[in-house]
């Protein structure tokens, strides 16, 4: 038995002895690893090892949160008290408790999520390969002037979670990430981009070879930037702005924002929301994917969500609260951290791949933008209405012609998702939200 369980066991058990109906706890066991290198020198090294747990106990259909960093059993015992007082005095709620026993568990799937190799790494090790990366980048061109620093992050995690319906859930996760930022000039006027590569496993990180390159080819290509005007165009999403664009309906799609009503999707269940090639699955059990788990954060067993099936809205994604809420079925998508209570969220959340090269989705296009980045939020979540401060490139007769910038693009939501007529299959996992490249047929494009 780890020493993490005996501490679980006696909260639990200590909390009953209190008078709770119901309790859980999570512990969390995370060293993290940041470094970051600015022209060839060293700006930053950080490294934390945090060790905290949070008991969330349930009375009366009341709750109270407390958590700590304090693992000593009197101060745990003293906090079990106070945490167990508090639920007598909090708002009773019907919705309140933890999942039924029925629904607890663990996915039987074993995932790659932990990499044995993250000791092995040194910090001379990490800080080499950031100034290669940094100097075979700046090296790419002479119109690259600047580096806005190199970053690597590593993180070492170790999780529990257990209650007092029996269930114990103990997982190890890793994950690694390099960056880098390049700065170039041309005519007095400074361009910035960047590029990165993330994974559970170090092995799996793109080389910094390549990373260099593809900050380097981000940079120069914004060189020259012009305005454009103001006009209705096809724009073809690149993967970076369509995770973006995803990511607004991963924050409409849960629970929490459906009963809520803060989302464009209310009451939008099992209708059509969008074209026959859009199917959006959230998926926790994918192999290396950086949201996977093999339980969610209240003991429900991880698994697949198809989201949007060929255009229809088929789930929301809801944790036990949200879902006795909206009277829907949990779908494993609790979250949480030791200090906050479990809401409804994705795991890994993607646009599923289509079948056409990038290269035909930007060929298709007489003039339109290529869209590369996007600023500051413009985004109604209630009604979908959607405009966004921009920057990509501009296409003239299927071919990228020259960079574009000080713009925005703006539509709707429930519009766009219509209004897609070809989806790329160019889907890369640099994130636990991921698309391929797609093409919207219409947005307004607002400059000069």
């Amino acid at each position: 038995m780890s020493q993490y369980k005996e501490i679980a066991e006696f909260i639990i058990k200590e909390a009953r002895k209190n008078g709770a109906d119901q309790v859980d706890v999570m512990i969390v066991n995370r060293t993290n690893a940041s470094i970051t290198v600015r022209l060839g020198e060293i700006e930053e090294v950080k490294q934390a090892s945090p060790e905290s747990l949070g008991i969330r106990v349930f009375k009366n259909k009341r709750k109270a949160l407390t958590y700590t960093s304090d693992f000593r059993k009197d101060s745990l015992k003293k906090l079990v008290k106070r945490t167990t007082e508090m639920a007598n005095v909090t708002t009773s709620d019907e919705y309140n408790g933890l999942p039924e026993r029925n629904l607890l568990g663990i996915a039987s799937k074993i995932l790659p999520q932990f990499d044995k190799n993250i000791e092995s790494i040194s910090t001379a090790q990490k800080i080499r390969m950031l100034k290669d990366m940094e100097k075979i980048g700046m090296e790419k061109d002479p119109l690259i002037s600047n580096s806005d620093g190199a970053g690597w992050h590593d993180s070492e995690s170790h999780v529990i979670l257990a209650n007092s319906e029996g269930f114990y859930g103990e997982e190890d996760y890793t994950s690694f990430s390099l960056s880098l930022s390049l700065l170039a000039e041309k005519d007095n006027v400074k361009q910035i981009d960047y590029w990165y590569s993330a994974s559970r496993f170090f092995d799996r990180l793109d080389s910094i070879e390549s990373i260099a390159s593809k900050a380097a080819e981000r940079t120069l290509r914004k060189l020259g930037s012009r305005k454009p005007k103001t006009q209705k165009v096809p724009v073809v999403f690149d993967p970076i702005v369509g995770r973006d664009f995803l990511s607004i309906i991963a924050r409409t799609v849960v629970g929490d924002a459906i009963y809520n009503k803060n989302s464009f999707l209310v009451d939008q269940l099992n209708k059509k929301i969008a074209v026959d090639q859009l199917t959006v699955i959230d998926d926790g059990l994918l192999e290396y994917g950086l949201g996977s788990r093999r339980f969610d954060d209240e003991g429900l067993p991880s698994r697949k969500n198809v989201v949007i099936d060929k255009g229809m809205l088929k789930t929301y994604l809801c944790d036990c609260y949200s879902a006795r809420k909206l009277n829907q079925p949990t779908t494993g998508s609790a979250s949480r951290g030791v200090s906050s209570n479990p809401s409804s969220s994705t795991s890994n959340f993607f646009m599923q791949n289509g079948t056409i090269p990038p290269e035909e989705i930007i060929a298709s296009v007489k003039d339109g933008l290529y869209l590369t980045s996007v600023d500051w939020v413009g985004i109604n979540y209630v009604t979908g209405d959607y405009s966004r401060g921009a920057t990509g490139i501009w296409i003239k007769e299927g071919k990228l012609a020259y960079p574009v910038q000080e713009f925005t693009v703006a539509s709707n939501m429930l519009k766009m998702m219509k209004n897609i007529s070809m989806i790329g299959n160019d889907l890369e996992f640099r994130a636990s939200i991921a698309t391929p490249t797609f093409k919207i047929d219409e947005m307004m494009i607002s400059g000069s």
